[in-house]
């Protein structure tokens, strides 16, 4: 019911009153087209999350089966969807140092966190993890590819790289050594080399620079592989959708200190980030309106959601469920945030 009544909201009703404040002029015309175009990039976010949730509800899959479709999804749909990004991308100079900077954001992020630990009402060993790392993959590509499309993937991108980078060389790895008392190793090392998303990152920078497109298009078999990958990474977008929407589960008990974590993050990031925006990254990037989309969605963004299962896997119960609900709530917002930010832009 309630998706119904959004998505009356979405186009008769929204549509209906630019007709009424304008009497379908010229103007209304193109403003209607527009707003059409972007209510049908928005409604399959809203359809295929719903279908996760009514799949979750139907139990047509149990929690083990979509763990084992993310895998799938992360390592090969979602690494096919870098690729092409990376293979696609008009790569600029400026670009490395934009991915430099998102790194060193995103240790700043982790390190506030850390020194909030050391005030009795932030204190909580999963602090740092909240205000630092970001659903890159898992939703912020689904969420702009819908709607910007992947051709202009690659502006996201170029934050990505920063990200996944943070993401395996410090916030995995702190959150083993923090929670099960490991220190860095070799085997940790290989992960980070090794890890599907960085070598489908390092292969499309790679293709991209050698300026292999023509002769990839020339012949078949490359151009045969490059369909492929094109299939795969068509898989992604809705995969990631269903099941996330199979994924959002509330738990009341949590929801006070889940709260409280999402108001702590939005602010350390929005304000840190921007900030590093307007007086770092604007004077090295040329502008781009794209961009700016592109660092917004990135922004907004929720903690990864594999943050839980890590927990899981390295920490107790209670912070493994804390975890969850944090995420999950703050997923609900970044979806609410983007759907509004896309309608009012």
């Amino acid at each position: 019911m309630a998706t119904i009544c959004l998505l009356k909201y979405l186009t008769i009703d929204y549509v209906g009153s630019i007709i009424w404040r304008y009497d379908y002029n010229d103007k209304a015309k193109e403003e209607i087209i527009i707003m059409t175009d972007i209510i049908a990039r928005i409604i399959p976010i809203i359809l295929l999350i719903s279908l996760g949730q009514y799949l979750r509800y139907k139990e047509f899959f149990h929690q083990k089966t979509i763990d084992e479709i993310k895998n799938v999804v992360i390592n090969i749909a979602l690494s096919a969807v870098l690729f092409i990004a990376f293979f696609n991308m008009d790569l600029m100079a400026e670009y490395f140092l934009v991915f430099i900077i998102i790194f060193l954001v995103l240790i700043i992020f982790f390190l506030i966190g850390l020194a909030l630990n050391n005030y009795q009402q932030f204190h909580h060993p999963l602090m740092p993890f909240i205000t630092s790392g970001f659903s890159f993959g898992f939703l912020g590509i689904p969420l702009f590819t819908t709607v910007f499309g992947i051709e202009n993937l690659g502006m996201l991108s170029i934050i990505g790289v920063g990200h996944e980078f943070f993401i395996w060389i410090l916030f995995y790895p702190a959150m083993r050594m923090r929670f099960k008392n490991e220190k860095f190793s070799v085997g940790m090392a290989k992960d980070i080399l090794f890890s599907p998303l960085m070598i489908s990152i390092a292969l499309g920078m790679f293709f991209n620079i050698a300026d292999l497109g023509d002769w990839i298009q020339g012949n078949a078999i490359p151009n045969g592989f490059y369909v492929t990958v094109q299939y795969l990474a068509d898989l992604a977008t809705p995969l990631m959708l269903i099941i996330i929407g199979f994924g959002l589960r509330f738990n009341k008990r949590y929801m006070k200190q889940s709260i409280k974590f999402y108001i702590i993050r939005m602010m350390i990031i929005l304000t840190i980030g921007y900030a590093t925006k307007y007086l770092i990254i604007d004077r090295i990037m040329p502008s781009s309106e794209m961009f700016n989309y592109a660092y917004f969605t990135f922004l907004i963004l929720p903690p990864p959601l594999s943050l839980s299962i890590f927990v899981g896997s390295y920490s107790s119960k209670e912070n493994e469920e804390l975890a969850n609900n944090t995420v999950v709530l703050s997923t609900v917002m970044s979806i609410a945030i983007f759907i509004l930010f896309m309608l009012f832009l």
